[in-house]
């Protein structure tokens, strides 16, 4: 077995509301560093931090950038559709990298990750 760990997160909070966003990008980058394969779902007010064109004057290193960083150096990066919808958020709000999934995504990610780490 490898030494290196694939890592998935779940990811539920908004992301200026916790600092559960920072934390994220912060775990997964210093992942991608050692070499890790980083995948995320993001659930409930999760998928509120893959949105593209949040304004950057309220945090210059937000949410977007910390998360176009993550998907350049190979991350995974998956919203839930359910969630997406209830919220009244369209696929095409989203980063571009994103996808939209299912629980289906969830569970496979979870199924592949050697550690979750929910936020």
């Amino acid at each position: 077995m490898s030494s290196l760990a694939d890592l998935g997160f779940l990811v539920t909070r908004s992301p200026h509301t916790s600092p559960g966003a920072r934390f994220f990008y912060l775990l997964a980058r210093a992942a991608q560093e050692a070499g890790h394969t980083v995948r995320a779902f993001f659930y409930m007010d999760g998928v509120y931090q893959c949105l593209n064109g949040q304004d950057a004057s309220v945090d210059e290193e937000g949410p977007a950038r910390w998360l176009e960083e993550l998907l350049e150096n190979g991350a995974v990066m998956v919203a839930s559709n359910r969630c997406m919808r209830s919220r009244g958020l369209e696929p095409a709000a989203l980063l571009s990298g994103v996808r939209v999934g299912t629980m289906e995504d969830l569970a496979w990610l979870t199924a592949q990750a050697d550690r979750v780490v929910c936020l």
